[in-house]
């Protein structure tokens, strides 16, 4: 069918999609004053005011001019020419900035880097008020005006869908008056702009402006000497004050990120490069504690060699093969225990400031929004804590700081905001790559923090005698004291009061016992039981199979026998696992016999033969057996899991191979077990046998306190082989002594 009529048409918009713009581009009143100041910084001001006036008048009708509530923007900047007011400031998405980046002229004279680059944030100025008044003057130029209104775009008594879109105006048919002022009528200055707002579309309340001015105070970066040792060296010369009414307003009692950088418990700060390599200084103040050091993120053994968490690493970049897009950045975090709070050091005020203000990040020095806000957990800390494990992710509520990106061609050029102004877009994956490596950062500072808080409780419990010592001390001083007076009634009823107090601790010894030994038995028969249902799956599947065969005599004997002899070999299977654990019931532990120390060995690296099998070496060194008198039960689980600890450590190793020694030497009643792990860092030897203290990714903290307690019961004792002493093999080296008499 041929054509019989074509033309062309450009979009003609309705004016009121000016409107639309302002609303839905920037969504809240504060930012939209941040937006006109960062406009201010790209052209160079020096300082900036904002002022505003009559607030307590808005809703009210029949003012003058001079009596309605309005605001006014000024700056010392560079100020426009007629020219940028007609071919750029009135075109908006103009690429004046965006050629300017691209030509690489993004700097100012004062050697800032140009923020904007849409061409749109004139529209926060709409979101403000209908009407404006803009004042401008640049260097050796007459000033100019400029004169907008809002009602014109999108008139209220206009209703689109009863008197149809004739009421309305194009875009094309609204005009902006402007005018050439000689001599100048506001900005007596050599240069500058002042934006002055009419019909504010919002009232703003005294809380509005403290939220505004917390929010100005921190567009840049605060002096941050960590700050300094990274190498930014952001400029402090941009200053912008607020006025309510022609007085300065300056909130009293506002806490700053100063008081906040000088009280930090835990602070870690660095850089990590494009390629994922975090270089970083990490100091706690209670303990005392700095280290330096040099993490592959992308590497799962150069993370295990300090047992840091790699699950987000291998969700986002291991398992889809990835390798960053997002570019390098630097940091300065300050961590802080406010579920412990340290009263002399945390006030309530500092804990409320560190729970309302989370990461900031800064571009070229400029702050990008909403990074840091209330409420805004940009990395998700809380729904990877709920989701994945607790433990291995710092609570939002405990982190503060900064992470600097910059927009050149070897910094970010992929991380770009959102036009919103609500976030980043996420080209190429660039922006989860960046949240990924951020939040491996912050589960680095975790660990390391965790590592601290467990160093100070191991500190204070050694201020701390045995509670029954400090009881009966305790005491002998009032009993010495009522002999004294001879009041005889007082001293029976105190006589009868430690008695309780014995029987008490006693009771509460014995409850312990019995929770730890419930403890390891639960843990073992975990595992048991996840074995024993694999391979009970495995039979049902198999069985099933065979009986579709044998009804329809499908098979032959050969078969029949390989069926019967891999049921006998998984039956062994779970049957030698319950033979383990059985020992571990508490009806088989009074039994007190001399147990072989080599035959436990052999009994428990048989249970985890699915573990070990073609994945580990396994070496027993030994010159004689060791025999020790108790219950079979107790080695069996002190064994158990110093074996698992052994396996899940060497599981780790990706380039090297897996080893395990156990060696016994009967001459001191002693044997180790050595794997060839990342190791014990030497700062977490002191928690190790604590409960509830664990780096495993999925632990518990319970395997060494229970081996501890164990071996206590039957005068035995555990230690770490430290470096210089005899280590076996490069990992983890334990040594376990029995101390009973032959």
């Amino acid at each position: 069918m041929a054509i019989i009529k074509s033309n062309s048409e450009p979009f003609r918009p309705y004016a009121r999609l000016m409107n639309i713009i302002g609303d839905q581009l920037i969504t809240d009143k504060k930012v939209a004053v941040i937006e006109v100041v960062k406009n201010c910084y790209d052209a160079d001001a020096e300082n900036v005011q904002v002022r505003f006036f009559n607030l307590n008048n808005y809703g009210k009708t029949y003012l003058t001019e001079k009596e309605q509530p309005y605001i006014e923007i000024e700056d010392d900047g560079d100020g426009m020419t007629l020219k940028t007011i007609t071919d750029i400031w009135l075109r908006p998405a103009t690429p004046n900035k965006l050629d300017k980046k691209k030509n690489k002229l993004n700097k100012t004279k004062r050697g800032r880097i140009i923020q904007g680059e849409k061409g749109i944030g004139r529209f926060a100025i709409h979101k403000l008020g209908e009407k404006i008044e803009l004042y401008t003057k640049s260097e050796g130029n007459n000033e100019i005006k400029l004169e907008m209104d809002f009602t014109e775009f999108n008139p209220e008594k206009a209703d689109l869908f009863n008197q149809g879109p004739s009421d309305y105006k194009l875009l094309e048919d609204v005009n902006n008056k402007w005018f050439v002022n000689e001599p100048p009528i506001e900005i007596v200055k050599e240069k500058g702009t002042l934006v002055r707002i009419y019909n504010l579309r919002e009232k703003w309340n005294n809380s509005d402006l403290n939220e505004l001015y917390k929010s100005i105070q921190r567009l840049l970066p605060p002096i941050d000497e960590n700050a300094e040792n990274l190498e930014i060296a952001f400029k402090q010369d941009f200053v912008v004050t607020t006025y309510l009414d022609e007085k300065d307003f300056t909130p009293t009692d506002i806490t700053t990120f100063s008081d906040i950088i000088e009280r930090a418990q835990y602070t870690m700060f660095g850089s990590v490069s494009s390629d994922g390599i975090l270089e970083f200084t990490y100091r706690s103040t209670a303990p005392k504690r700095e280290l330096k050091r040099r993490v592959n993120l992308l590497n799962k053994e150069s993370l295990n060699q300090f047992q840091y968490p790699t699950k987000t690493i291998e969700e986002w970049f291991i398992e889809n093969d990835r390798t960053p897009t997002c570019g390098g950045f630097k940091f300065s975090f300050y961590a802080f225990n406010l579920k412990n709070r340290d009263k002399t050091v945390l006030t309530k005020e500092i804990e409320l400031f560190i729970k309302k203000n989370f990461i900031y990040l800064f571009r070229d020095g400029v702050r990008v929004y909403p990074f840091g806000e209330p409420g805004y957990d940009w990395l998700e800390l809380d729904k990877l804590r709920a989701r994945v494990r607790a433990g291995d992710y710092i609570s939002y509520n405990d982190l503060t700081g900064f992470v600097y990106i910059g927009q050149g061609e070897k910094e970010n050029p992929l991380l770009k905001d959102s036009t919103n102004r609500q976030g980043m877009m996420n080209i190429d994956g660039a922006y989860e790559d960046f949240k990924t490596l951020v939040t491996a950062v912050t589960q680095v500072l975790n660990l390391e923090k965790k590592i601290d808080e467990n160093r100070l409780n191991v500190i204070k419990e050694r201020s701390f005698k045995d509670s029954n010592e400090i009881v009966l001390n305790s005491f002998n001083t009032f009993k010495s004291s009522l002999e004294k007076i001879d009041n005889r009634e007082v001293l029976e009823k105190a006589n009868k009061f430690l008695d309780t107090v014995q029987k008490h601790n006693v009771l509460m010894n014995e409850r312990m016992i019995t929770v730890e030994d419930l403890a390891g038995l639960g843990m073992a028969v975990e595992k048991a039981s996840h074995d024993a249902l694999t391979l009970l799956s495995k039979m049902r599947g198999n069985v099933k199979d065979f009986r579709v065969k044998a009804k329809n005599l499908d098979y032959n004997n050969e078969e029949l026998i390989s069926f019967l002899i891999e049921l006998d070999e998984n039956l062994n299977f779970v049957y030698d696992e319950m033979q383990v654990i059985q020992p571990l019931f508490k009806n088989q532990r009074k039994a007190i016999q001399d147990i072989s120390v080599y035959e436990c060995v052999e009994k428990v690296l048989k249970y985890f033969r699915r573990e070990i099998d073609g994945k580990i070496n396994i070496r027993i060194i030994k010159d004689n057996d060791i025999i020790v008198k108790t219950n079979k039960g107790l080695i069996l689980q002190v064994l158990i899991n110093l074996i698992d600890n052994a396996v899940y450590w060497v599981s780790k190793n990706e380039t090297r191979s897996k080893e395990i020694t156990i060696k016994l030497n009967s001459a001191n009643k002693s044997f180790v077990v050595a794997d060839n792990g990342p190791g014990i860092r030497e700062e977490i030897i002191p928690m190790i046998f604590n409960e509830f203290f664990s780096l495993k990714s999925d632990g518990r903290g319970l395997g060494l306190y229970i081996v501890r307690e164990i071996l206590l019961r039957i005068d035995g004792e555990i230690n770490v082989v430290k470096e210089g002493m005899d280590k076996l093999l490069t990992g983890a080296n334990f040594i376990i002594k029995f101390n009973q008499e032959q």
